[in-house]
């Protein structure tokens, strides 16, 4: 040990002046071949595979992995202090000892621990590429760090940030899905930008088939679309960078804001987003895996029965409403299948309460006193659950009692499951058990309102938000009653908030009447109802449909592509934009207005 450290201190004498220099240059070349080598492999799902392309691909994949192991090596020789970056670089470490130890498995004993957990469902050379395909993901996100420094040159505030994550997201994955074998028939350029854009902000609007037109590689990035849109690909990016190199404040201040949480708790706040969101998409991934796998209701392969469990605990839980089996939720293996749609509402609750709402249920066990455990939540806490419950129930009651005539002739939990179900589905997630086209006009006028309120503040969802819908109910009765203050819990609410509130609701309002407005002008073949549903729907992120979403004309989709990015970027970007303090040195004279 003495004579390796001996040797070391020799090498980082006769190069110390080339130490910074070299390490730049290796940061950067790291950053080039990830990306190179993520090219590559796309370039090798997305086109027709040949012996060239696959032994260039092979080629290339081992020349990038020996570069990592090399940079590695080399930033702990020539670090200052070499157990320090140990300890700052641990994830780095711990990915490329893995891929040390899957070479040496794979390579020298020649196992194939792939093939043993799928079967025949992957050969070797696709089992290699999904797992280096993990990889260089998350090496893409460790290296990203690597740009903090040139992005915080940027002057781009946080709310900028979010929209431009959310933009680059939708593009990649708008051309990832236009390469070949992505898709059973080729897909144009518009259904690829409303897939992606619809994947990427979970709203769960399809202009195509996700069973029939996609391949099992296009619902891959469907997933992944899904997956990075639900929390956001900043919040993805801080995650690791916490673990890498002392993250990036910039991108700490975007979830900060983002989450309305102080700056002290964001890093530790993001951390716990990513795993409170794992956790719960594995619990329900094994409740749907063990079921569909000891029921064989779906298929007898394994690797099928894992990946539709997996696709469907994480389009529920990230409220996108997605589904890989023909005709979703109302396929006939799933429409009386009470069990995966218990499981399926508890992921949409959970997607739907919130993080901050999580994160104050599991910790407040920590907080000091005696009182009840209600009460030791904070108020925003209680008022996310009670308002959940409330229009849960709410609009379940509602379906019971407008639908009784077309509820006639089925069974009492078919009644009572599909009422809820549809109460559930309809603020957020977008999926269901019933024909929305068949619904009355007042049911269909309930919906509209439930899908304008959506879920709660810093969730998957979307809406203006439960928080936004009570402050404005509170602000009503205030001013109702001659009450000088907006209260909640006891406690008061800023001007600030209700004004937010108000701002939010009158944005939220002018974008659906400019929908309406946009799409009786492109589709004006489609009834005004059915309009109106899709521009909601489309706003609130919901991704319910009356019928007319595949048959819009080009011009109407990128209308509804509008609508969905703007629905689920401006509740981001809205608390960071507007809660800008701007304090008037003066007061000008006031005037009174008839109202």
């Amino acid at each position: 040990m003495r004579f390796f450290h001996r040797i070391r201190e020799y090498i980082k004498l006769g190069l110390w002046d080339y130490i910074e220099p070299v390490q730049n240059i290796l940061r950067t070349l790291g950053v080039v071949v990830a990306l190179f080598t993520m090219g590559v492999i796309i370039c090798f799902y997305g086109f027709e595979q040949t012996e060239f392309s696959t032994r260039f691909c092979n080629i290339v994949v081992r020349c990038s992995l020996a570069f990592y192991v090399l940079k590695y090596c080399c930033n702990y020789i020539f670090n200052k202090h070499p157990l320090n970056f140990l300890r700052r670089n641990w994830t780095e470490g711990l990915v490329i000892l893995l891929l040390v130890i899957w070479f040496v498995l794979r390579k020298i004993l020649h196992f194939n621990f792939l093939g043993v957990i799928f079967g025949d469902d992957l050969s070797m050379s696709s089992g290699l590429m999904l797992l280096l395909q993990c990889y260089f993901f998350l090496l893409m996100l460790m290296e990203m760090s690597g740009l903090g420094q040139v992005l915080s040159k940027l002057k781009v505030g946080p709310a900028g940030m979010m929209i431009a994550s959310f933009f680059v997201l939708i593009s990649v994955g708008t051309l990832l899905l236009m390469l070949p074998e992505m898709t059973t028939r080729g897909i144009s350029f518009i259904d690829a930008l409303f897939m992606a854009t619809s994947a990427s902000c979970i709203t769960g609007l399809s202009t195509l088939n996700l069973f029939a037109d996609f391949t099992l590689k296009g619902q891959i990035v469907m997933l992944l679309l899904i997956q990075l849109g639900g929390m956001n690909i900043i919040c993805f990016a801080t995650f690791f960078m916490s673990f890498y190199k002392g993250g990036n404040l910039r991108y700490q201040s975007i979830i900060k804001e983002m989450l309305n949480t102080n700056m002290q708790n964001s890093r530790s706040l993001t951390r716990e987003i990513m795993l409170y969101t794992f956790l719960i998409e594995m619990i329900g991934f094994i409740f749907l895996f063990v079921y569909v796998s000891v029921t064989n209701i779906y298929s007898e392969s394994t690797f099928k029965n894992v990946f539709f469990s997996l696709f469907h605990a994480v389009s529920a839980f990230n409220n996108a409403g997605f589904s890989i089996l023909d005709g979703g939720m109302q396929n006939p293996l799933l429409i009386h299948n009470y069990y995966i749609q218990t499981v399926t509402i508890l992921m949409v609750f959970f997607g739907g309460i919130g993080f901050l709402t999580l994160h104050d249920v599991v910790n407040v066990r920590k907080t000091q006193g005696r009182r009840h455990y209600w009460d030791r939540l904070q108020v925003a806490t209680r008022m996310v659950l009670k308002m959940s419950v409330m229009l849960l129930v709410f609009g379940a009651i509602m379906f019971l009692l407008l639908e009784h005539n077309h509820l006639k002739g089925h069974s009492a939990i078919d009644n009572i499951y599909a009422a809820f179900f549809t109460s559930m589905s309809c603020r957020s997630s977008g999926f269901t058990t019933v024909d929305i086209s068949f619904l009355n006009t007042s049911t269909i006028v309930v919906m509209m309102v439930l899908m304008m309120i959506g879920t709660s503040s810093g969730s998957t969802g979307g809406g203006i938000k439960l928080s936004t819908f009570y402050v404005l109910i509170k602000t009503v009765w205030a001013s109702v009653t001659n009450r000088r203050q907006v209260t909640i819990g006891n406690r008061a609410v800023s001007f600030d908030t209700v004004n937010k509130s108000f701002i939010v609701l009158q944005i939220t309002i002018s974008l659906i009447l400019l929908g309406i407005f946009t799409l009786s002008i492109t589709d004006p073949q489609f009834p005004f109802l059915k309009i109106v549903f899709e521009v909601i729907s489309a706003c609130g992120t919901v991704g319910s449909s009356m019928g007319i979403t595949p048959y819009l004309s080009v011009s109407g989709k990128f209308a509804i592509v509008v609508l969905m990015f703007i629905g689920r970027v401006t509740v981001l970007t809205l608390t960071v934009s507007i809660s800008r303090k701007a304090f008037n040195k003066f007061m000008i004279a006031k005037t009174n207005i008839s109202i």
